[in-house]
Formats: structure tokens, sequence, C-alpha cells
């Protein structure tokens, strides 16, 4: 009470000088509650203090929306591979000349034939020989050419470019850099561009979409896997060079039914052969277009089974038909869209995949069968596939040590014929068996050495020569 009463006396002397007009009846004041001007503050400063943060935290989202925009857009990836190899027999060359046709008298009618694989003896996982040797007849780009010894190499430099051009369009590109040896004052370094194309995501759920411009193929499985750094080994099997090559079209890829069915399809220029391959030419030289197919069931085998959710097994089928590469047209270019389909020479290649792929471990196969009939005039080469290819398996037995086997055959005839009748300048005979092992240490995730070993087989009337590899590869990424 004395408090309230001193408040109240304190106050009438100020009222009183501040009154001009006749003064009002006096209203007693409202008493003063202890502690009810520290309430009012204190509710105040909260208020305050809870709109400060949640200004900060917008300001934090929109910092962080900012940044994973401007991540998303642009992304820059690649890798440099470095490695050694050693060639052990005949000189790091895959093939022999069977000179009189000793072994294959059936070929006489071709001015020179050869026996092995020109392509086996590869170093590293762009599929480059030790040394394609020096046969006659014919002048090559041997990119590596060590004539048989072993070597230090920087097998590529890789820059892969990405955008985001809209929310469902984006750009990708793929640069590779070959620093190789130069003679008589010429640059021996190569470059090359292995993809440029434009990807349209066609639903919302992102499981359709549309390519155009170089892409990669849609046949088989082995193209998923053909950079160093997204290979588990480091060098391709013996039919890569059919199913890995880049092709300029439009392509398409779907996943439907909750991801158990994989359809895919294009229309390109050329094959899916690889560039150092004879069946590949990446502007057409005929109207005609090559189509492009592969369906696949996924089964998630983990889920059903309850035992692990990431296992899975596909099992698909691809072929490919069109005009034959490096084929010219029998009718006239302005008789279009009928000289499509009626150009010279058609190339076709079927094919069987399989792929059981958990965290750890993967087993892949693949099987392949094809035809090419070539060009009398020797421009075009013919081919006959028989049976071919390979089975692979990986195992991380280690978090950061992995082991590979792969066992392959390629079974091939290539030619040149040098007129109608089907005698011709040049016959590669292919009957060969390899079989890979190979060792993968990760240092961390841009880090990862691996070595392997090629052992080459003759079989099917090829006399058995030396001509193995022992190969290893540095991969940094980033």
């Amino acid at each position: 009470m004395a408090a309230i009463s001193a408040a109240t006396a304190g106050g009438a002397p100020a009222a009183a000088w501040a009154q001009d007009p006749p003064a009002a009846p006096s209203v007693p004041a409202a008493p003063d509650l202890p502690g009810a001007d520290e309430d009012v503050a204190e509710d105040r400063v909260g208020r305050l203090e809870e709109k400060i943060q949640e200004l900060q935290e917008k300001l934090r989202q929109s910092e962080e929306q900012q940044r994973t925009s401007s991540a998303s857009r642009l992304s820059i990836h690649g890798y440099a591979d470095l490695g050694y190899f050693m060639p052990n027999g005949n000189r790091g060359v895959g093939f022999v000349q069977d000179t009189g046709n000793v072994q294959f008298p059936n070929l006489s009618g071709y001015s020179w034939t050869f026996l092995g694989d020109i392509l086996a003896t590869a170093v590293n996982s762009r599929g480059e020989a030790a040394s394609l040797g020096m046969p006659p007849g014919v002048s090559r780009y041997d990119s590596i050419n060590s004539d048989g010894a072993a070597s230090f190499i920087a097998n590529e430099l890789n820059m892969r470019v990405g955008y985001a051009l809209t929310d469902r369009a984006f750009l990708r590109t793929s640069v590779n850099f070959a620093p190789r040896s130069g003679r008589d004052f010429a640059l021996g370094d190569t470059t090359d561009v292995d993809l440029a194309e434009l990807e349209y995501v066609a639903t919302q759920d992102g499981n359709t979409s549309f390519f155009f411009g170089k892409t990669m193929p849609v046949f088989g499985i082995e193209y998923k896997e053909r950079k160093s750094d997204q290979r588990f080994g480091i060098t391709p099997s013996l039919i890569q060079r059919y199913t890995s090559g880049p092709q300029l079209g439009a392509k398409f890829r779907s996943k439907l039914l909750n991801d158990w069915l994989i359809l895919a399809g294009s229309i390109t220029n050329n094959s899916s052969g690889t560039e150092q391959f004879h069946f590949q030419s990446e502007i057409d030289r005929n109207s005609a277009k090559t189509f492009n197919g592969r369906v696949a069931v996924s089964v998630p085998v983990g889920s059903l089974l309850g035992y692990n959710a990431t296992d899975r097994l596909e099992i698909g089928g691809s072929g490919q038909w069109g005009t034959q590469d490096w084929a010219g047209d029998n009718v006239s270019k302005t008789v279009w869209p009928w000289n499509w389909f009626d150009s010279t020479g058609k190339i076709w290649f079927l094919g069987l995949d399989l792929q059981y792929l958990n965290a750890n471990f993967a087993i892949k196969a693949q099987f392949i069968r094809g035809h090419a009939p070539g060009t009398a005039d020797g421009t075009a080469f013919q081919l006959d596939l028989h049976n071919s290819g390979y089975v692979e398996v990986n195992w991380m037995i280690l978090p950061k040590v992995g082991v590979l086997g792969r066992f392959e055959q390629r079974d091939a005839f290539v030619a040149q014929r040098g007129n109608p009748t089907g005698d011709g300048l040049r016959a590669y005979v292919t009957k060969s068996r390899r079989a890979t092992g190979g060792v993968r240490v990760v240092f961390n995730p841009h880090m990862a050495l691996k070595v392997e070993y090629l052992k080459n087989i003759e079989y099917g009337g090829v006399n058995e020569f030396l001509n193995d590899i022992f190969t290893s590869s540095l991969v940094l990424s980033y």
C-alpha cells in the first residue's frame, strides 16, 4: 500500500501543471501490478527472437536453394588414367601372318591372310593394342606401337561436362585426350569426342527420356562401363568393338512396370562399332540409317526373396540392322525416303546379355552374332561373326580390394574383297579365347589402382602363339 500511495501522490502535481481547460473529474489511475512491465517486455523480446529465427531460417533455406540450383546446373567430371604395361610374346602384336596359306589353304584367293586378333593385346580401357605390327599391304596409325617393350603410358585424360538447360533438358559432353608419341615433327597426341547429346526427360517420374546427338548405343551392356572410372577392371572384352561405339542420331530409353521392363531404341547414322575397327563411320556415306533396339527384364531378386534389397537380375536381348557403314547407295540419293531401305549391304547383329548385380558382387555375360557383306571394291569389309561373347565376375572381397575374372571368345572372319567373285586383298581369321584375371584396389572414391593379366589362346585350326599382356592402370577421377 505504501508503494501505491507514493505512486499516486507523485502523479498529482504533474497532472495539475498540464491542465489549461477546467479539469475533468479525476479518475484514479489503475494501479501497477508487480512485474507487469517485465512480462510485457519479455513477451516482446520473445516475439522478436522468434521473428529473427524465422528470418534466419528463410535466409538459410534461400542460400541452400541457391547453392543447390547453382551446383545442379553445371557438372564437371573426368579422370586421368596412367598406366604401365608389359607385352609377353610376339612383340605385343595379336596376330601372325599365314604365309602361303599353310593353315587355311581355302583362303588362297586372298593376297594376305592373318590369324589371331588384332586387338587382343589391349593395354587400356580404350582397347588400344600394345602394337599393331607391320603387316604388308596396309598403312595404319599405330597409337602405342611399343614394339614389344614394356612402357609407362598416360592412357587417357577425360573431361565430361554437363549442363541442365531446363528442369528436363540436359546437355552432356565427353572429350578424351590421349598423349602419344609424335615423329618427324608431327604431334602424336589425339583428341576425340565420344559424347555430345541432349537428353529430354519426357515423364514426371524420370523413367522415359529421349536423346539427340552423339549418344551411347543401346546394344548389350558393356557400353555402360566404357570409361576407365566406370569399368571395374582395365581392358574391354573381345566383342566390345561391336557394341560400345557412340552413335549419331536419335534414341529413347524407358523403364516401365516399376523398373521391371526396360526398353531402348535408336535410329542412327552408324553401327555401334568402335572407331578403331572396320565397321563404323560417324558421317554416313549412304542415305539409309541403322535401327537399334534392346528389351530387358530387370528383377529385384533381393527384395522378392527378402535378403538384400539392392540385388537385381537383368536379362536382355539386343538387335541392330541397317546399311553397312562405308557402303554407298545403289539408288539415287534424290529418291527419298525409299533409299533408306534400298542401299548396298546390310549389317546386322543379335545379342543376349545377363547381369546379376549387388553392392559388392556382379556377374556379367554377353553373347553376340553378326554379319556384314562388305563391298566388291573393298571399301567396306566383310564380317562373319560366329558365336562370340564373355562371362565376367567382379567381387569386392574387402571394402577396398576386389578381384576380376573373365573368360571370352571371339570367332570371326573379316575380309576385304577385291572383286565380285570373292577373291580379295586381306583376310583375318580369328578363333581366339582369352582368360583375364585382375585385382582392384580402391584408396578413396577418387583414386583406384588396377592390374590385369591377359592370357590369349588360339583354337580351331589356328596354331597357338604367345601374345599375352600384363597391364596396370591408376585412375585419378574428379
